[in-house]
């Protein structure tokens, strides 16, 4: 009898695409009669692969506290080993009620899982006392239950700070130097760790002040708290200093792209950039005109910035200095946009279709609708494979 046990705990394990349990040799000889539920339970219960199974096979047996964040928090086995090393629960009574509280906020299972990895303290904490006024301030100043999740699991230790003395007047400080609540909430959800551990008074609103004494207007410095994660809260010295830039280099403080500039000035990889820039064909003073209209050309790596150059110059024979005049065209992707695009321009080009003075920027700079109206939809009576043809470019992975 034990033989046949024995082989089938071997050929449950052998169906690695099943999820099973760890099963104790001891208890099984010493159950005998319970193969046949054994065998179904060992079958239909849980893992997902063979080095997770072998690995859960030389456990004893789950603890309380493993089985709890595994049932009741999504967690993997392993996941779930791990971190019981780090907490003892004893009951779920005070886990329950958390989730409980998580899920009157829009904390689904893999939101669970996801904030009790990286703050596993969560679970013992007080509900009521601890965690809901908290997820109260943060819903009656605008934040969603579709945003509640993203926010908390993005900077966990927010659960955890004060009210009174941190997140309120954060949030105020906040307020103060943005337009209306709204903004505030987007920056929030923009920075969340920012907001939870940047000093604002040292940094925050100094940086700002610098902003607006500079001309910069509050359209500018909105925009800027709402899509730069970091900038904003910056070293105070460095960001005087990338403003000063920003201005040396002829950005026009009155223009969004101001603002666009300090961030990519503050990086500080912006001077060795020039001399990419001057082996793909263009000059400082190129070079410095295509930063003022498209700052963010610069975030673009060196490879990067010279594949599609050599794309745009070498392959469509585009001369460096007009694509200078459109610098955002280098930023789209390769693969998915430019490749695709031009492939179908080249099609129509071929077939008489076109005629040879299209700009690019008409051709790559147009949102995704407008090309597919203007050269796919429109000429698919001549050419009716062209959608399957630009389709099957643009999902396609490493056309190159």
């Amino acid at each position: 009898m034990v033989r046949n046990f024995l082989l089938i705990a071997r050929l449950t394990a052998s169906f690695t695409h099943h999820r099973s349990t760890p099963i104790q040799l001891g208890s099984l000889l010493q159950h005998k009669h319970n193969a046949s539920i054994f065998f179904f339970n060992s079958f239909t219960s849980g893992i997902s692969s063979d080095s997770e199974s072998d690995d859960e096979n030389h456990h004893k047996g789950d603890t309380f506290t493993v089985s709890y964040l595994i049932n009741s928090w999504g967690l993997s086995p392993r996941r779930a080993r791990e971190i019981s090393n780090r907490i003892n629960l004893k009951n779920p009574d005070g886990p329950n009620a958390v989730i409980d509280l998580l899920n009157n906020y829009g904390f689904e299972k893999t939101h669970l899982a996801k904030l009790v990895e990286r703050k596993p303290s969560v679970l013992l904490a007080d509900a009521e006392n601890t965690l809901l006024p908290k997820l109260k301030f943060f819903r009656s100043i605008g934040i969603s239950n579709t945003d509640m999740p993203k926010i908390l699991i993005a900077s966990h230790n927010m659960l955890f700070r004060s009210l009174n003395k941190c997140l309120i007047p954060r949030y105020e400080i906040l307020k103060s130097v943005l337009r209306d609540k709204g903004e505030v909430v987007r920056a929030l959800k923009n920075a969340p760790f920012s907001f939870t551990y940047g000093d604002m008074m040292k940094r925050l609103v100094p940086n700002i002040r610098v902003l607006r004494e500079s001309g910069v207007p509050q359209g500018s410095i909105s925009y800027l708290l709402m899509h730069s994660r970091t900038l904003a809260y910056r070293d105070h010295s460095k960001f005087v200093e990338a403003v000063n830039t920003a201005k040396e280099f002829g950005f026009n403080p009155l223009r969004r792209t101001f603002v666009v500039g300090v961030e990519v000035l503050a990086i500080k990889r912006w001077e060795s950039r020039f001399e990419v820039y001057e082996r793909c064909g263009w000059n400082r003073e190129i070079a410095l005109r295509a930063v003022r209209k498209f700052p963010s050309v610069v975030k673009l790596s060196e490879e990067v910035f010279i594949k599609k150059m050599s794309f745009l110059v070498k392959d469509m024979g585009w001369p460096s200095e007009d694509i200078a005049e459109y610098p955002q065209v280098v930023t789209y992707n390769l693969e998915k946009r430019i490749i695709p695009r031009f492939s179908v321009i080249k099609m129509l080009k071929s077939k008489g279709l076109l005629k040879n003075n299209l700009h690019f920027s008409g051709i790559i700079c147009i949102t995704e609708a407008k090309f597919l109206k203007k050269f796919v939809i429109s000429f698919q009576k001549d050419l009716p494979f062209l959608p399957d043809f630009y389709n099957s470019l643009a999902n396609q992975q490493n056309v190159l």
